[in-house]
């Protein structure tokens, strides 16, 4: 995959990141519960479009799932846990470092 596809995948899962974010402080502090409820549609949206980059792209996939070093069951089971609530910002940021690495690694 060429450096420039990773850059625009980076920024698309960052954006995803910086929305989930937005709608998880919503959800948590929201002083009435129609904010709370647009919050958590914003948290499932991220989640979604992320989840869709990553499942779409078997080269994302890899690095999303642990690397090359895992069985297609880990992954699996790696990657199902990424997409819950409690897991996906922190999972999300391991996964926008690995990338980062990555793409920093390419020479144009």
């Amino acid at each position: 995959m060429k450096k420039t596809e990773l850059e625009n995948i980076h920024k698309i899962l960052s954006d995803c990141l910086y929305e989930f974010r937005i709608g998880y402080s919503d959800y948590k502090n929201g002083s009435n519960a129609k904010i709370r409820k647009e919050g958590e549609r914003k948290m499932d949206s991220s989640i979604s479009l992320a989840e869709r980059w990553i499942l779409n792209n078997r080269e994302i996939y890899e690095i999303a799932s642990g690397g090359n070093n895992r069985s297609e069951f880990d992954r699996a089971i790696y990657i199902e846990e990424t997409f819950r609530i409690n897991y996906f910002s922190r999972d999300m940021e391991e996964i926008l470092k690995e990338l980062k690495k990555i793409i920093d690694s390419i020479e144009e």
